[in-house]
């Protein structure tokens, strides 16, 4: 099994032509949660609560390089992220703990 090593800020340069892409209204914004997985409601939510709250997305069209890879706890899960304004690129999810 590869293992992904990927420097830091530098997930959204692979490939992710496999990755869909799902719109979705959370507080009056609207996010691309850019995934090749299935993922719960209250998982989204979550997330995207978690990364709100670390300032991970730019606030009235602020233009900045992203901070990311995040490592995302939500719903019992760790998520691995990477944001660029308002899209949220999901690479991997692993058992929190």
């Amino acid at each position: 099994m590869a293992v992904l090593s990927i420097p830091r800020g530098k997930l959204c340069e692979m490939d992710t032509d496999a990755f869909d892409t799902y719109p979705i209204l959370h507080k009056g914004r609207l996010y691309n949660i850019i995934t090749e997985m299935d993922m719960t409601f209250r998982e989204v939510r979550s997330m995207l609560d978690w990364l709100d709250a670390r300032g991970a997305f730019p606030a009235g069209g602020e233009d900045r390089e992203p901070e990311g890879p995040y490592s995302c706890p939500a719903e019992g899960f760790v998520f691995e992220v990477d944001v660029q304004g308002s899209e949220v690129v999901v690479f991997r999810r692993k058992p929190a703990g």
